[in-house]
């Protein structure tokens, strides 16, 4: 093709025409650009093509990590729901001593639930690179919420791991013979003393202990409860893009 045009060229520059060679020059100028133009529009459609494709592959996987948070944030709601009505009953002995209390859950009371969510460990920095401004201002936002509910998990834990767990121990609340295997022995044995647990449950600083407890694990109940709903409607929002 090439070599036609500069044949073509040289027919017209022998033959004196100098016009028509400016026009044809231009023209094949004209064509030249609208080759480059048309080239760099695929190039440009074909990278707007990956670039979507990367969206959609990334968004997907984003969908997959929430609804395991969600199973994971569940299930640490439940178990936070359990402690804290161990937390009231034991609260309402302090005023009521005629109450029962069952003793095979109040192992609780140094119990922990977990918040390790995976969707924001896993896309934190994907998720600035996403073109649509929108999807990507709800993820941060949800993300976020997902810091706001760690912070207060790390005071959940600190008043179980760093408060009552010493002070359990300190007072010998443990039973030891709980860890004790011995097949002859059919009675399971509970986690605490129980004698010593009503014992402790007059004593200020315990009280004290139970009030953070019960505070800072309703708190944490309550942000988790946000969250799910949260994740749900993100998910939602999400599946339709």
């Amino acid at each position: 093709m090439k070599n036609i045009f500069i044949k073509i060229r040289h027919n017209l520059l022998a033959k004196n025409k100098t016009g028509i060679y400016l026009k044809y020059a231009i023209g094949e100028i004209v064509l030249v650009v609208l080759g480059i133009l048309i080239a760099l529009s695929i190039n440009n459609w074909n990278e707007r093509r990956k670039n979507y494709e990367k969206q959609e592959i990334l968004i997907k996987n984003i969908i997959e990590d929430l609804k395991l948070d969600f199973i994971h944030i569940s299930n640490s709601h439940n178990q936070v729901t359990s402690q804290i009505n161990l937390i009231d009953n034991l609260i309402e002995k302090t005023f009521e001593s005629e109450k029962k209390l069952n003793y095979s859950s109040i192992g609780l009371i140094r119990f922990s639930s977990d918040f390790r969510p995976i969707s924001q460990r896993n896309h934190t920095e994907s998720i600035s690179n996403l073109e649509d401004d929108l999807i990507r201002e709800i993820l941060q936002n949800y993300f976020l919420k997902e810091d706001k509910v760690e912070d207060v998990f790390l005071e959940y834990i600190d008043i179980i791991h760093n408060k009552i767990r010493p002070y359990l121990s300190d007072v010998g609340m443990h039973n030891l013979k709980s860890l004790y295997k011995n097949n002859s022995n059919k009675k399971q044995e509970i986690s605490l003393h129980p004698e010593i647990l009503e014992k402790q449950l007059s004593n200020i600083k315990f009280q004290q202990l139970l009030f953070e407890r019960r505070i800072k694990t309703d708190s944490f109940k309550k942000l988790l409860d946000e969250l799910k709903t949260e994740n749900q409607e993100l998910i939602k929002i999400l599946s339709l893009k």
